[in-house]
């Protein structure tokens, strides 16, 4: 087996999680499913998979303490100046793990994710990496549990090794759609994590998005270097194309291969989501009291949170700045942010 180089994607806002999740401190520097947080999740999870060695870890520039106090020993950082989506990112990892191998496979993780079965987990990363040295993008369809509208699906075409190829990408469809592809068989929920060989995707990127690609490289060979830290040259970065790996590459790559399986997975998208995730009912985080209550998320960070007679609702308290609204409506946390920007309320941001 190739070397595997895990590359764990540190972006993210995680605004449907304020205001617990800001700025400074996104979600993924939370512990939100377990007692570590869910990038030391992610990188437990990653240095358990099958062949990997120490990960590479991207970031922006501004989460430099928090990603560099995250990293396992012997981990890479790669700081971007700004945020240019996932498809440059990928390029960033690909370009580092060559560095470790000539025959690298790539393991990109987002660091925000929870996964309830680690073994189904490694069992889908070693098929994919059968697929991945068959020079395959590999994304991996978690199986659906509901006709979920937050997520994107993957349908599956003709087997291909361990996998399938990929018959059609589609992107976050209406809950009757979604019904529709569920109800047709070989449909699965797009996780966002992918596996190729480093080589493979940068041919591929050149082929398909040559301005990306000279961009991300240009960017990478004018980096410098602080011991494990690489941040890159900000011209050359700031003139690169923004996109997706899925729009920029899977979507019209015909390598593109998909692994299901069949696991707990979440996105932690939202307070529901985390309810969800804990199993429904009640859930109780902090100094919480709840009197006749059912199946309300209650998250108390910094003092006594009471509810008494209600019920399926979201309320989350932190040192300065309670949220409540109904369960259904957790997506619209993000409407609150908007507003907060809106009124330049940073502090809170």
């Amino acid at each position: 087996m190739s070397v595997l180089v895990p590359a764990i994607l540190c972006g993210g806002a995680g605004t449907r999680l304020w205001p617990l999740s800001r700025a400074g401190k996104p979600k993924q520097f939370h512990a939100l499913t377990s007692e570590k947080s869910l990038i030391d999740e992610t990188v437990a999870r990653a240095a358990a998979a099958p062949g990997a060695v120490a990960p590479v870890l991207l970031a922006g520039v501004a989460m430099r303490d928090a990603v560099v106090a995250a990293a396992p020993t012997g981990a890479r950082i790669v700081l971007e100046p700004e945020g240019r989506n996932t498809a440059p990112a990928a390029a960033l990892a690909a370009h580092a793990a060559l560095e470790t191998a000539s025959d690298a496979i790539v393991l990109m993780l987002p660091s925000d994710h929870h996964v309830g079965d680690l073994a189904a987990f490694e069992r889908a990363v070693a098929a994919g990496a059968r697929l991945a040295e068959d020079n395959r993008l590999v994304t991996f369809g978690i199986s659906p549990t509901e006709p979920h509208e937050g997520y994107g699906y993957i349908v599956a075409g003709e087997p291909e090794g361990p996998g399938f190829a990929v018959a059609q990408f589609v992107e976050k469809p209406r809950r009757v759609a979604a019904e529709r592809l569920i109800a047709a068989g070989g449909a699965n929920w797009n996780s966002g994590i992918y596996m190729f060989g480093a080589q493979f995707y940068l041919d591929e990127l050149e082929r398909l998005q040559p301005a990306m690609a000279a961009c991300v490289r240009a960017a990478w060979e004018g980096r410098t270097q602080d011991g494990a830290v690489a941040s890159l040259d900000e011209a050359a970065w700031a003139s690169c194309p923004a996109d997706s790996i899925d729009y920029a590459v899977a979507e019209k790559t015909d390598r593109a291969a998909v692994v299901p399986v069949r696991m707990a997975w979440s996105d932690v998208g939202s307070w529901a989501a985390l309810h969800d995730i804990a199993g429904g009912g009640n859930v109780l985080s902090g100094d919480v009291i709840a009197l006749d209550t059912r199946g309300c998320y209650v998250r108390a960070e910094s003092r006594l949170v009471t509810l008494v007679g209600v019920q399926d609702l979201v309320v989350v308290e932190t040192p300065d700045a309670v949220l409540i609204l109904p369960r259904s409506r957790a997506q619209d946390v993000k409407a609150i942010v908007e507003r907060l920007k809106s009124e330049g309320r940073t502090d809170l941001l």
